[in-house]
């Protein structure tokens, strides 16, 4: 979609802006179901990485990097929002957006319609420390966990919490920025000084006890908030399969209605007093058949689409709600499956080879998939781009380590010449 008929278009029906990734799930999804309903869509981000892929349902646009450049960010927007011909419904997409729009909502109020909290709770919502304080205050299970604010608090921690264990950053994102990933496993107590030396730029860790199981014992509930904190529409999902194993985001997602998974995500949820939409994500301990608090995310989440093809389109909820209209979503269809086929078909056999995973358990976990995270049909482009993504990505990395292991082979030994005969 060009730009100017986005605006044409924007002023007959209340359009949407959203924040991330021009290809990743949880904007396109967004753009998708309020495009297919007729909503004008503009799709900003900062990463110049599928800009040239179209999608038929939004128009594009770059946008400075919220984490580097906030006020950059914020300036553009507010430039954005003067040119539109009546206020936008705004979704951040990604938690690099979030607290730079909820601070700037005072100004960037008067041009756009915001569906979620203000900044005090989603500060408090993207803290996973407070989240667990939350939790425990709304009686909701979670794992064994300690704060650790300086090295000092290791020796305490150590003996507190039962190993294996994982450390991660008390906010979102800075992981991925420093370390590469979204956790440290643990085996032993002996490996948290290290880890901690690690992970310590990322500011306050989370010492927590690991909760065993495979990837499908993990659940969440997907749901959107009003003001008042009254779920409008709900979901509850399991994931069959994560990338990276154990800690990534869903590469395969079914449908399926669990109760204790929407209440206790719900009661956590009124107890933050959030707004929004959400994803709250629990792992079932297989020693105790409970289900335990993995994280919350205040925003769209990757597989939401799968909610919206089973009748609760949390996008379009918000969008209704925002307007002043608001909707209630039925009960959602069960068994329907959602697959990332851009991650799924690049991981899977990769862990085939490795044993991890059957041919046949794949080939039957994919029986009932009705819609790929990224790739559509009636919007086929960003799809086939996401997928050239994934595997260029993965024969870089395995160009790598041949390279890597070529120049080991082919290293003199300590105290000989170069030459071998």
């Amino acid at each position: 979609m060009k730009l100017q008929r986005f605006l044409d278009r924007g002023a007959v029906t209340p359009p949407a802006v959203v924040l991330g990734v021009f290809i990743g799930p949880n904007e396109i999804g967004v753009a998708r179901y309020l495009g297919r309903r007729g909503v004008p869509v503009l799709m900003m981000d900062n990463n110049r990485h599928g800009f040239a892929v179209p999608s038929r349902y939004a128009a594009k646009m770059l946008c400075p990097d919220p984490h580097h450049d906030e006020a950059g960010f914020v300036h553009q927007l507010e430039r954005v929002g003067r040119e539109l011909p009546q206020k936008a419904v705004l979704f951040p997409g990604r938690d690099d957006y979030v607290l730079p729009v909820a601070a700037a909502a005072a100004r960037l109020g008067e041009h756009f319609l915001m569906p979620f909290s203000a900044l005090p709770v989603m500060a408090r919502m993207l803290d996973k420390w407070q989240q667990i304080e939350g939790a425990r205050r709304a009686g909701v299970d979670t794992p064994h966990s300690v704060l650790l604010l300086s090295a000092g608090d290791m020796a305490g921690a150590a003996a507190d919490v039962p190993f294996p264990a994982i450390l991660k950053p008390t906010t979102p994102q800075a992981g991925q920025r420093h370390l590469g990933a979204k956790v440290l496993l643990l085996g032993t107590a002996a490996e948290l000084p290290a880890a901690y030396e690690k992970a310590s730029v990322c500011g306050p860790l989370l010492l927590q006890e690991y909760i065993p199981g495979e990837d499908d014992e993990t659940y969440y509930l997907g749901s959107y908030l009003d003001a008042e904190s009254r779920p409008l529409a709900v979901f509850t999902g399991r994931r069959l399969r994560q990338h990276p194993r154990g800690f990534g985001g869903a590469r395969a997602a079914e449908s399926v209605w669990v109760p204790e998974v929407a209440d206790a995500g719900l009661r956590l949820l009124r107890e933050l007093r959030f707004h929004g939409v959400s994803h709250v994500e629990f792992k079932r301990d297989p020693r105790d058949g409970r289900f335990k608090l993995m994280e919350v995310n205040a925003r769209h989440y990757g597989t939401h689409s799968l909610a919206a093809a089973c009748g609760v389109d949390l996008s379009f909820v918000a969008y209704a709600d925002a307007l002043g209209r608001p909707i209630i979503a039925p009960r959602q269809r069960e068994g329907v499956k959602l697959l990332m086929a851009s991650r799924d078909f690049v991981a899977s056999p990769q862990e085939i080879l490795r044993g991890e995973l059957t041919l046949p358990e794949w080939l039957t976990s994919l029986r009932g998939t009705r819609l790929d995270g990224v790739f559509s049909f009636d919007d086929p482009l960003p799809g086939v781009a996401d997928f050239v993504h994934a595997v260029t990505r993965v024969a870089r990395r395995s160009l790598d380590k041949a390279k890597r292991r070529v120049k080991i082979g082919t290293a003199s030994p300590p105290g000989r010449g170069g030459d071998r005969t």
